[in-house]
């Protein structure tokens, strides 16, 4: 292209030169975009599927850009035909190429759109498709671009500072200060580079953090304060409802009243107690806490059958399938009990503050358990402990291995576990050698069992222990799945005997690319029909039977607990 810009203006000439692209690089962008349309964990809508291209094509873009530059050093070449043919005939290649992928991709989709429950599609919008894509990697690349004339300014300006200093030191080295200095430059400069990154990144999320602090410190403006004693900002409440927050409002105004469980289950009930402190309350996880144990007090809870200690997500939500279910499950002889750790969602506090979610739910488990232990051994109801997504590695933080877990509660409820997850990933790490890692077996079954759909829980065989601890995982889950290394690593669960039976044939891990798909997965984990995913409602309550047993319910309830938790219309959740 630099052959027709030689007599165009100057100014005019610089501009098109800045454009211009490299056909290495935009050959293996091409090729990384062509990637990133086979099938990930989940479906893609065409928004998503354009912002996974788009990051595809500028990653293969400058790795294409580099392996170009040092092909035209190491081969010394030229041709012209290549100059005035080459892009015609790539623009040929991309258009063929493009007519002989779709049907795969639209067939790719459909098949994992069959496996999580979605209709069928009959195509992509391949306009709006592209239209995202280009804009990504417009962007992206411009970014690219832009660091790298950051890094030559960089350099120019540090560059005569550097010379003077290392010359000063090595004035009777002169030809060791050429090397010296370049190293230096080039250190000096990586580092400003990078401080300038980490401090738009910083930036940035003290943007977004104040953002939702305001959004998650008032209660929902459309809810009243409970009217029952027994929910936390209700009569007596040591909790202020101003002080509960958003989600803290959602949880004790919410949830079924004893009519409510009665008209379902055609049983007695009582009337379900909530306690909920939000991070209003008290300044400390530690005095957070002494209030939920003096709420439980207060309310009555030593009197009921199942103390459901729950850990929250990042913003303090709780999933109310889950919680309904076990209250209407136990007739509401139930206590429920959560703190509010932090008001960010829970990827921001998974990736850049994992302390306060571990930090806060220990305190809880353990101000909790130092009351019930002390309560006689005959007359307290049994302890179980509770997490989802955030909440799950939150509550498995408060337990340094599953001896202390077993010891010192009734039985565990863990949901979507993230990757990384220090005592999931031990007992999946120690499990029976025949089981795969999507649905491992530990120690045949006897008291840790991990369950995908709601036939496992009707064909787990064998004895198994209580206190019993039941793991809920589906392979499609890119919160239980994804971690850093994908992006340079084939993860065990894509290897031959290991993958899950709801993750589509067709996927296979290509390097950088899956990574991108994964991330994209990781931001529609909830955007599936339920049981698939990271949605676990309708499946917790399977699991609160396991655990906590039936209620002494007939099938006729259970079923009718059944329908109407799977009627529940939940929104997308997965940044809670």
């Amino acid at each position: 292209m630099t052959e027709y810009t030689n007599h165009l203006p100057g100014r005019l000439n610089g501009w098109v030169d800045a454009l211009r692209l490299d056909y290495g690089g935009v050959l293996l962008g091409l090729v990384f975009l062509a990637l990133s349309l086979t099938p990930s964990l989940l479906p893609r809508p065409q928004v998503a599927q354009g912002v996974i291209s788009g990051l595809s094509f500028a990653v293969g873009y400058g790795v294409g850009v580099l392996l170009w530059y040092i092909l035209r050093r190491v081969i010394s070449w030229r041709n012209p035909a290549l100059a005035r043919w080459g892009w015609p005939v790539l623009g040929i290649v991309i258009v063929t190429g493009a007519v002989i992928l779709a049907p795969f991709v639209v067939a790719w989709q459909n098949g994992i759109r069959t496996m999580v429950g979605l209709p069928t599609i009959t195509g992509y919008s391949w306009f709006l498709l592209l239209i995202v894509a280009f804009g990504v990697a417009v962007l992206a690349i411009a970014i690219g671009r832009g660091l790298r004339l950051a890094y030559q300014a960089a350099e120019r300006r540090s560059g005569p500072l550097v010379r003077r200093v290392a010359g000063a030191e090595a004035r009777e080295h002169e030809r060791g200060v050429d090397v010296a200095t370049d190293a230096t430059s080039l250190a000096v400069v990586v580092l400003i580079m990078a401080a300038l990154l980490w401090g738009t990144v910083a930036s940035g999320l003290q943007f977004l953090d104040r953002g939702w602090s305001e959004s998650n410190a008032h209660p929902d403006p459309n809810l009243a304060a409970p009217t029952s004693s027994l929910r936390s900002g209700g009569p007596g409440s040591l909790v202020d409802w101003d002080d509960l927050g958003f989600a803290g409002s959602e949880i004790v105004a919410s949830g079924p009243d004893a009519h409510a469980i009665e008209a379902l289950t055609n049983q007695s009930a009582k009337e379900p107690i909530r306690v909920y402190v939000g991070l209003e309350s008290a300044p400390t996880y530690a005095e957070r806490a002494a209030i939920a144990v003096n709420e439980l007090q207060r309310t009555g809870a030593t009197d009921r059958s199942v103390l459901v200690v729950a850990a929250t997500t990042g913003t303090g939500w709780l999933d109310p399938q889950a919680i309904d279910a076990v209250e209407y499950l136990h007739g509401g002889d139930t206590a429920l009990v959560a703190l509010q750790y932090d008001d960010k969602p829970s990827w921001r506090s998974r990736i850049f503050n994992p302390v306060p979610p571990a930090e806060g739910a220990s305190a809880q488990f353990y101000s909790v358990y130092a009351w019930w232990s002390g309560l006689p051994a005959d007359h307290r109801p049994a302890l179980v402990v509770y997490g989802l997504s955030l909440g799950s590695y939150a509550m498995q933080s408060a337990f340094p291995d599953l001896e202390t877990l077993l010891a010192r509660s009734d039985g565990a409820v863990f949901a979507g576990t993230p990757a990384r997850t220090g005592l999931w990933e031990g007992l999946t790490a120690r499990r029976d050698p025949s089981s795969p890692v999507t649905l491992p077996t530990l120690d045949d079954g006897s008291q840790v069992r991990w369950f995908s759909n709601p036939a496992d829980f009707t064909n787990a065989a064998g004895e198994w222990d209580a206190p019993r601890v039941a793991y809920l995982q589906h392979g499609n889950d890119p919160v239980v799945w994804l971690s850093g290394s994908i992006f340079w690593q084939r993860p065990e669960w894509l290897e031959d005997g290991q993958r899950s039976p709801v993750v589509s044939p067709d996927m296979h891990w290509i390097p950088v690319v899956t990574g991108l798909q994964a991330v994209i997965d990781f931001t529609m984990g909830t955007a599936v029909p339920d049981d698939s995913g990271h949605k676990y409602g309708s499946l917790t309550l399977e699991a609160w039977i396991a655990v906590t047993g039936n209620g002494g319910l007939n099938a006729q309830s259970l079923d009718a607990i059944r329908a109407t938790i799977a009627s529940y219309d939940t929104l997308p959740q997965v940044d809670q």
